[in-house]
């Protein structure tokens, strides 16, 4: 980019729905990690520094499933942890993974929210 600003590398952990993928970002003022994670399918942990990204695909699953069942992100995140630890990744604590995880689905879901408000209001206005 031609922004200026000092370039950090970044590594984010990206939970797709068959499997976790290690990737390095390069981010700066005018390409911050979500600016880049979203295009590719991915919502952070955190709005600023993410050290995990989940996939949409994964997020909206889990917000529809919470619709149906009592959610427990508690529950969800150990099942989610065992299930990738049998398949070779291994997260630092599983408690991480939970806050992390929970993290990026409240930003998830209040993004959805914002939006359907925001068409609400055009297809209001347009009425």
């Amino acid at each position: 980019c031609k922004c200026g600003s000092q370039h950090h590398s970044l590594g984010v952990v990206c939970v797709h729905m068959e499997c976790v993928e290690d990737i390095t970002l390069d981010i700066c003022k005018c390409q911050p990690a979500l600016v880049q994670l979203v295009p590719c399918g991915f919502f952070p942990c955190s709005l600023v520094r993410p050290t995990l990204a989940v996939s949409l695909d994964m997020l909206e699953f889990v917000a529809e499933l919470f619709l149906h069942i009592a959610p427990n992100e508690r529950g969800w995140a150990a099942m989610l942890v065992k299930y990738l630890k049998t398949r070779g990744y291994l997260f630092v604590t599983a408690d991480s993974f939970r806050h992390h995880f929970a993290n990026a689905l409240a930003h998830y879901q209040q993004l959805v929210r914002l939006v359907d408000a925001e068409v609400e209001k055009l297809v209001d206005r347009s009425r």
